[in-house]
């Protein structure tokens, strides 16, 4: 399956609140490691408003249907100041994934792996000195197939994300 990877558009606002809808309600009905469903994460006004930002990107497929989303942006939570990176770095120098999700007729077939290729690919054209990010303590799978991507575990933290009630967090880093 050939992918391509863009920044969304503002037109593509409605696809990608859906594409998060069927993520949060296929995890609903299977396993929910990352707890998006019982969180409701993300919700609509957050796509739109990563959309807006300029801050969501999307896999999309040869229909120009879309299979992944994440978002890309320097933001960091209060928590990832207290970490002992391996990388030292200004925030601007530091891409942060968030919300990266494969649509639920898409999994298994490369697409995680496509988006954190892709996100690297990001960050070395901005510039950046590493990529960090955060998953859910539960979350196996995505502490996996960032392992797998050689992230380096900086173990579990405490994370405070407003609206939630998740605290333990695995925090990431892969040096450029």
């Amino acid at each position: 399956m050939a992918l391509t990877f863009r920044r969304a558009e503002v037109t593509d606002t409605a696809a990608a609140q859906q594409a998060y809808r069927l993520i949060i309600d296929h995890l609903a009905e299977t396993v929910d490691f990352p707890h998006w469903h019982t969180e409701n994460h993300p919700t609509p006004e957050e796509v739109a408003g990563w959309v807006e930002a300029g801050e969501l990107y999307l896999a999309l497929d040869e229909g120009g249907r879309i299979a992944g989303v994440t978002v890309l942006n320097h933001d960091a939570v209060d928590a990832y100041q207290e970490a002992a990176w391996t990388i030292e770095a200004e925030p601007h120098e530091i891409l942060v994934v968030h919300a990266l999700g494969v649509v639920p007729d898409r999994l298994g077939t490369g697409v995680s792996r496509y988006l954190v290729d892709a996100a690297l690919q990001v960050a070395r054209k901005q510039g950046c000195k590493a990529v960090r990010l955060d998953t859910y303590v539960e979350n196996i799978p995505a502490r996996k197939l960032y392992e797998r991507h050689g992230f380096t575990a900086l173990g579990c933290h405490t994370v405070d994300y407003e609206g939630t009630d998740l605290s333990q967090f695995h925090l990431f880093e892969y040096a450029l």
